[in-house]
């Protein structure tokens, strides 16, 4: 052991603000770039949904001109052939002596009952023997 006198030694605290500083900005490129190319992405995105919008409303348009158009077409061929004829089962039911097809007078005759009777009429009263 030797017990020279000599200086003593100094311990000096380094500065690591520079570590620091160095530190954050390389932490900042990195998330920079991270975040770069997410709002690339995003906005790629955000462009495609854009575009399929604009194609959707495209398409809209056309089938709304299209339907405008058949309407237009059908209004112009009312116009010259006329309204078609109404359906068979849209006319109202035969009823009654039309429906047995019976072929009786029309109006106020038509109410009165016949006075000759015919053959087939004898004999339905009350036969007392």
């Amino acid at each position: 052991m030797c017990m020279g006198g000599g200086n003593r030694a100094t311990i000096t605290k380094p500065d690591y603000n520079a570590y620091n500083k160095q530190f954050d900005l390389q932490k900042a490129a990195i998330d920079s770039a991270m975040d770069s190319s997410t709002r690339l992405m995003q906005g790629e995105f955000q462009n495609a949904l854009q575009d399929q919008q604009v194609l959707r409303q495209e398409i809209l348009d056309d089938r709304a001109l299209a339907v405008e158009n058949a309407n237009e077409e059908a209004r112009r061929l009312t116009t010259l052939i006329g309204t078609p004829p109404p359906e068979a089962n849209a006319q109202a039911p035969d009823i009654g002596a039309r429906e047995r097809g019976i072929k009786t007078r029309k109006g106020k005759s038509s109410l009165r009952i016949g006075r000759s009777a015919t053959s087939s009429a004898r004999g339905t009263g009350l036969n007392i023997t």
